[in-house]
């Protein structure tokens, strides 16, 4: 139940901020349905290590919208830069240095917010250097290994909250 409490206010938090940064219809439902969906995601991740498809494929699939619809529209720098910073991921996957549900939920953050070009890369240096940060102490204190779907949760609602103070 609370995370569909803190989940509903994120996804108003994510709606109003998505509108007030000038996002169109489609992009601003991709924002709020991750929004929507960030505690429970979060949550899981931390307790299992796992971000479940019945969750993230969806998210990816309105991130898809999202990016098409930008693309029609002619925008075509914040789709590619998301679908780049996807690729990346992927193959970081390969080698092993994370789970593919963290690039789904990548793909999915990353192209909810391409309507803006750079917002795709500011969320996934803000993740990445977020939980670098949390890493160091993680290590320090003898932790091999980091959920990273909380930190691309956090990353990206930084970088949309940036966009408020352009």
């Amino acid at each position: 139940m609370l995370d569909g409490v803190l989940g509903t206010a994120l996804a108003a938090a994510a709606v109003l901020a998505a509108l007030a940064a000038g996002y169109g219809p489609v992009s601003t439902i991709a924002v709020a349905a991750c929004a929507l969906a960030a505690p429970a995601l979060t949550r899981i991740d931390v307790s299992v290590r796992r971000l479940p498809n019945p969750i993230t494929l969806p998210l990816l699939v309105l991130g898809l919208a999202s990016a098409l619809w930008q693309l029609a529209v002619g925008n075509w720098a914040g789709p590619v830069a998301a679908l780049a910073i996807t690729l990346l991921l992927f193959v970081m996957s390969l080698a092993g240095g994370m789970g593919m549900g963290d690039v789904k939920l990548t793909g999915a953050l990353a192209l909810a917010v391409a309507e803006i070009a750079w917002m795709p890369l500011t969320g996934l240096v803000a993740s990445f250097v977020s939980a670098g940060l949390v890493g160091i102490v993680a290590l320090i204190r003898g932790r091999r290994r980091l959920p990273f779907g909380p930190f691309l949760v956090a990353g990206f609602a930084a970088a949309l909250a940036l966009q408020l103070f352009r």
